[in-house]
């Protein structure tokens, strides 16, 4: 016999989306079709699992799960929550409630002596203003079912905590109360569900303009939809203006930017990309180009390294979202090809690694980074590295460029200039080929949740398999920033 559906027409993410935007959510429910399709990195983050809601389930441990099988049984969800608050069961993971045409899961539902305790797990550093407003639709929901709920907690992660042996979930979360905050929205969030129910029925679109609001607090999944009419060239693809002035021209009627008045252009950003837009091509200032370029002393290398940053930390002295470098490549300009020397592990550098590392890029007299570097400070000290190995690291950091700086400081301009934050982007956006990766993993992102997976030992693909595939990346990502160095000195020449 089938699950029963439940006929709730919003629930916490929707809801949240109709705050943030009500013709995203009119389309959501309407129109899903025109839904942007998901990129990898999307796709990467939607199948990120940090086990954050485990150890929080750990600060209330013994309780029975009400989850449902799939996203689509929630009323079952409902009926389960129910029966186990009937049977006297005092923690509940997943308590789900439906009521006034909404239907939301709870992370975890706690009584005591004062009462039902309502407690919402997030892995962010923070409670933002958007977690209050979902913390206050789920008192609404929870009281209209009939459930009194003594206090609301929101759970999110502890950022000073530092790992040191087993994980105390005690120390990974603060646990802060809301409940003031929940109570003084209450009449507020009645009001906004039956505007939204009242959207989602619309018989067309609500007529609302892009704005900010396409982007905060989470990106739209419809901006292709809603944007398709904004021209090529328009203020938005200006990098370095504040995205307020940008709808400011727009909605004054500015839309393109080279209609912005020259005297409101600044001179060394704004203006060198209006002129790229204008000439379609980039625009370059050779002086400060060859000034970038002639720091640049051989024997010279190009060397990269990778980083995963999970919620939890994995390895012993590390700290919620800490960056974790694992993966190193060096590659000599003079080198063939395939020439690149690859360190790979999915954890930190033991001391003779370390070492070898550093070793190997002091045999360069410059080395090209792009972007910032690895922490340092914080590998050496994992590693136990004494003084002489210090001053390794400062000698090394005293040779080392910067490739991003004449792509970021405007010395170079392109129409396409303000998605590009990698050398693939900004190779592809001066229309120049790009070295794809031989394996599965395409993007910096993909290989970091890979680790993270690697790392937390759940990950389903074959171990070596996922340490070749990070390796074919690092490879393509070390000759594309090759690439765009003899790009560079091309320009600077032209």
């Amino acid at each position: 016999m089938p699950a029963k559906k439940s006929s709730a027409i919003l629930s916490k993410s929707t809801f949240i989306r109709g705050l943030q935007c009500e013709k995203s959510l009119y389309l959501h429910k309407n129109r899903p079709f025109l839904r942007d399709r998901l990129s990898p990195e999307q796709l990467a983050k939607f199948s990120r699992g940090t086990n954050v809601g485990v150890y929080a389930q750990e600060l209330f441990p013994g309780g029975v799960d009400a989850a449902p099988k799939t996203h689509f049984q929630m009323a079952a969800s409902v009926k389960k929550t129910a029966e186990f608050i009937e049977a006297g069961e005092t923690v509940i993971y997943e308590a789900a409630f439906e009521h006034a045409g909404v239907i939301i899961a709870l992370d975890i539902l706690v009584r005591d002596v004062a009462g039902w305790k309502a407690i919402e797990v997030k892995s962010s550093r923070s409670i933002s203003e958007t977690y209050l407003w979902d913390a206050s639709l789920q008192y609404f929901v929870m009281k209209g079912s009939g459930i009194e709920i003594s206090d609301f907690s929101i759970a999110y992660i502890n950022t000073a905590f530092v790992r040191k042996g087993p994980i105390n979930p005690a120390e990974l979360f603060k646990i802060e109360s809301v409940l003031p905050f929940v109570l003084e929205r209450q009449e507020q969030v009645g009001q906004k569900i039956e505007r939204l129910k009242e959207v989602v029925e619309l018989k067309s679109s609500p007529p609302i303009p892009i704005g900010p609001q396409c982007h905060k607090p989470y990106p739209c999944d419809f901006i292709g939809h809603c944007w398709k009419n904004v021209p090529a060239g328009s203020v938005f693809d200006l990098k370095g203006l504040e995205e307020a002035q940008k709808f400011k021209y727009f909605e004054s009627g500015i839309i393109k930017a080279e209609d912005i008045p020259k005297t409101e252009l600044d001179e060394k950003t704004t203006a060198r990309q209006v002129k790229s837009m204008a000439m379609g091509k980039a625009v370059v200032d050779s002086m400060e180009l060859n000034g970038f370029l002639d720091q640049i002393k051989m024997p010279a290398a190009v060397f990269s390294w990778l980083d995963f940053i999970p919620a939890m930390p994995i390895f012993e002295g590390t700290k919620p979202y800490q960056s974790v470098p694992y993966s190193f490549a060096l590659k000599g300009l003079e080198a063939s090809e395939n020439q690149a020397v690859h360190f790979t592990t999915p954890a930190f550098p033991e001391r003779e690694m370390l070492e070898e590392i550093i070793d190997a890029v002091l045999g360069f007299e410059t080395i090209l980074v792009f972007g910032p570097q690895p922490d340092w400070d914080f590998l050496l000290k994992n590693a136990g590295a004494e003084q002489a190995l210090q001053k390794k690291v400062e000698l090394l950091l005293a040779g080392s460029l910067d490739l991003s700086h004449p792509f970021n400081n405007y010395s170079i301009a392109w129409p396409a200039m303000r998605q590009a934050d990698s050398p693939e982007e900004i190779l592809a956006g001066l229309n120049q080929p790009v070295l794809k990766p031989s394996g599965k993993i395409k993007t910096r992102l993909e290989a970091a949740l890979a680790i993270e997976k690697l790392a937390l030992g759940n990950l389903k693909e074959d171990h070596e398999k996922v340490l070749r595939d990070v390796e074919a990346f690092h490879s393509a990502r070390v000759s594309n920033t090759v690439k765009l160095l003899e790009l560079a000195r091309k320009m600077a020449d032209a």
